[in-house]
């Protein structure tokens, strides 16, 4: 039962992903730095980098992100992944601190 929840809400999410970019709010934040040295040609590398990151990522942990990604309450994510609230945001701290590191 877990495996087909988890796997309905992959095909969720690529459908969601395919019809909008979930990366917008974050590229406009990532424009939006104030800083005069940023350039939208940093921005845009830095975009391409947590894109390969996600993609590289297991399908648990990519459903995951990219609900999270969606402003998706823990709620509804530990719902569709069938894992407590408590551990989605264990396992969103974890994978926050592996982009922080890896990026």
């Amino acid at each position: 039962m877990y495996r087909i929840a988890l796997n309905v809400a992959i095909s969720i999410v690529r459908r969601e992903v395919q019809h909008r970019s979930v990366f917008t709010p974050l590229e406009e934040e990532l424009h939006d730095t104030g800083s005069p040295l940023s350039t939208d040609h940093d921005a845009t590398k830095r975009m391409e980098r947590l894109r390969r990151f996600i993609a590289a990522e297991p399908p648990f942990e990519r459903a995951l992100l990219l609900l999270y990604l969606e402003d998706k309450p823990q709620k509804d994510i530990a719902e569709i992944l069938g894992i407590t609230p408590t551990n989605v945001s264990t396992k969103i701290s974890r994978l926050k601190q592996r982009i922080r590191t890896e990026i």
